[in-house]
């Protein structure tokens, strides 16, 4: 008997090491790659479910949105049910206003979260006529039943009211795990304008 204990116990020790090893390996930065997901200059703006990359101005045709950018007089985000409030806020001049993110800034549920307008003055403003707008954020993954934490990249135009304004790109952690913002991620040179499904990759 004691034989065979042994080699039981040894059986699910091996085991264990390979659910482990599984859900490590499971665990990877979602990047959409380069999208252009326009941000209408409206109260509605767009709807966007992260994980399945479904976006559109009617909610109704969204199941499961997790952001929803909008504004016909400035660039403002809405919270979804789930994980709410949503966005970054705290880190520039009000306590309150949606953040945009310097690069190597680190979103995990130790950030502040709020909602509403963008900020356009001091060191977390908007960028205007660039892309260089992090806005981080934390949704509930339906895929997984975990809060995720990432951050989606806007291109500006001149005012945070021109037409040009959009969506270029979303990253988030698919395991819980915090996300540090990083410029376009390398996949991008080689993804092009893939989509979602193309984009799902392991970043080092």
């Amino acid at each position: 008997m004691s034989m065979l204990s042994n080699r039981l116990a040894k059986h699910f020790a091996v085991a264990a090491v390979a659910v482990v090893g599984a859900q490590a390996a499971n665990a990877a930065v979602v990047s959409s790659g380069a999208v252009s997901i326009s941000i209408p200059v409206t109260t509605a703006g767009t709807y966007l479910n992260l994980v399945t990359g479904v976006n559109n101005a009617n909610p109704g045709l969204v199941a499961g949105w997790d952001i929803n950018p909008w504004g016909s007089t400035n660039l403002s985000w809405f919270n979804a049910s789930t994980a709410s409030p949503n966005y970054v806020t705290g880190g520039g001049s009000s306590a309150t206003l949606v953040d945009n993110l310097a690069v190597g800034t680190l979103i995990d549920a130790s950030s502040i979260f709020g909602s509403g307008v963008s900020e356009s003055t001091g060191s977390t403003a908007l960028a205007l006529n660039s892309s260089n707008n992090y806005i981080g954020f934390r949704f509930m993954n339906e895929a997984t039943a975990t809060v995720n934490y990432g951050y989606v990249r806007v291109l500006m135009g001149a005012t945070q009211t021109d037409t040009a304004r959009s969506i270029v790109e979303y990253v988030y952690e698919n395991s819980g795990a915090g996300i540090t913002v990083a410029p376009t991620p390398g996949s991008l040179a080689l993804l092009g304008l893939g989509g979602l499904a193309a984009a799902r990759r392991r970043r080092a």
